[in-house]
């Protein structure tokens, strides 16, 4: 099946949600089909398979149209940097006319709340479907009367995976952090908004080492980056070219996070430390509840004032995190959701007479 995946802004560094997670669907996809990725104001990257080409914001672009015509896609997927709004509904029925009348698909990672232009103009520009990765997103767009259907979340399961012992103490080693200290990790935007502060409190614990990766894609704050740095926090601003290092250092994976315009519903972050079979500690945020329950190295907190417990408890527990999220490795994502338009759309989810892209480097950033 020839598949063209759209999203804005795509461009180096890739430590941000929506950038990885339309680069890995590329990837997924282009295992078993032919697959172009394109992208607007962001930079073309032949390694990647990535081609940028200009546009204005409301996709009026006779280079975007042309290299859809010449593909001829059969499937559309939009993933929009800022999720389900009217402008993207708009923008996806741009790339519907570009190609042709194809089925054309949004995946919206991130709720939103919408107003009066927002109730006036969607439902008349509904994509042919909406995926979504929570209950609240798809309780949000219902009144659109768009097909929707909730979408499993990615994982690259052989990129983050667990260590040797001898590697996880190289790391520990390297990054200056003692052997014996209790490692709890976050990885993510550094702002209040993401309550990375409930962090303090955790290093202040006897024994604990926090370390916070901060995306270099999103203003830092950089009040709250002194606070950290201050309190003996580890804390790295710059870009780390293979974050599963720091996951394969830690003993523990903490997602402080509230306020749902803080991270996608389904967070990466998340699932990259399950993958390494590390112990979570996380709010009930997004579509996570929906997906995993508690159990061994799983646990939900309620309040940052419950993180400090749960991290505790979480030692010495044997956890099985790695095993909850294997369902959700790329290659088997990536077929379902086509097999989902595929049922919708009356098309061939195994493609016919394609070929898998020869463009998509598989080293990719994580």
């Amino acid at each position: 099946m020839r598949i063209c995946v759209f999203s804005e802004r795509m461009r180096r560094p890739f430590d941000e949600g929506i950038k990885n997670y339309a680069l890995h669907l590329a990837r997924g996809l282009a295992d078993q089909h032919e697959v172009m990725t394109l992208t607007a104001h962001g930079e073309s990257i032949p390694e990647l398979g990535i081609e940028n080409l200009p546009s204005n914001p409301l996709l009026f672009s006779p280079w975007i149209a042309q290299r859809l015509r010449r593909f001829r896609p059969e499937v559309v997927l939009y993933v929009p940097t800022a999720c389900a709004t009217p402008f993207s509904f708009w923008r996806t029925r741009m790339l519907k006319l570009f190609a042709g009348g194809a089925p054309t698909v949004m995946v919206a990672l991130q709720l939103r709340q919408y107003g009066r232009l927002g109730k006036l103009v969607m439902p008349r520009l509904c994509p042919d479907l909406v995926f979504v990765q929570s209950e609240a997103t798809q309780e949000a767009l219902a009144w659109c009367g768009c097909p929707i259907q909730m979408l499993s979340p990615g994982i690259d399961t052989n990129r983050f995976h667990p260590a040797t012992p001898e590697k996880r103490l190289a790391l520990r080693h390297r990054y200056g952090i003692r052997p014996e200290a209790y490692v709890a990790c976050h990885v993510g935007h550094l702002n209040r908004g993401r309550n990375v502060q409930a962090l303090l409190a955790l290093q202040r614990h006897p024994g604990c080492q926090v370390v916070v990766v901060g995306s270099t894609s999103t203003t830092q704050d950089g009040e709250l980056v002194a606070e950290l740095r201050n309190s003996g926090a580890l804390l790295i601003d710059t870009y780390v070219p293979d974050v599963a290092e720091i996951y394969q250092m830690a003993d523990c994976y903490t997602f402080p996070v509230h306020s749902h315009i803080s991270s996608i519903d389904m967070p990466l972050s998340v699932l990259e430390a399950m993958a390494c079979n590390l112990p979570v500690v996380t709010t009930r945020f997004g579509g996570l509840p929906t997906l995993f329950q508690e159990g061994p190295g799983f646990a939900y907190i309620d309040s940052p004032e419950q993180l400090a417990a749960a991290v505790e408890a979480s030692k010495g527990v044997q956890p099985d995190t790695r095993r909850m999220v294997e369902p959700y490795a790329w290659p088997r994502v990536a077929q379902r959701m086509l097999e989902q338009i595929a049922h919708l759309c009356r098309l061939d989810p195994y493609g016919t007479g394609t070929q898998p892209s020869a463009n998509i480097n598989k080293g990719l950033p994580s």
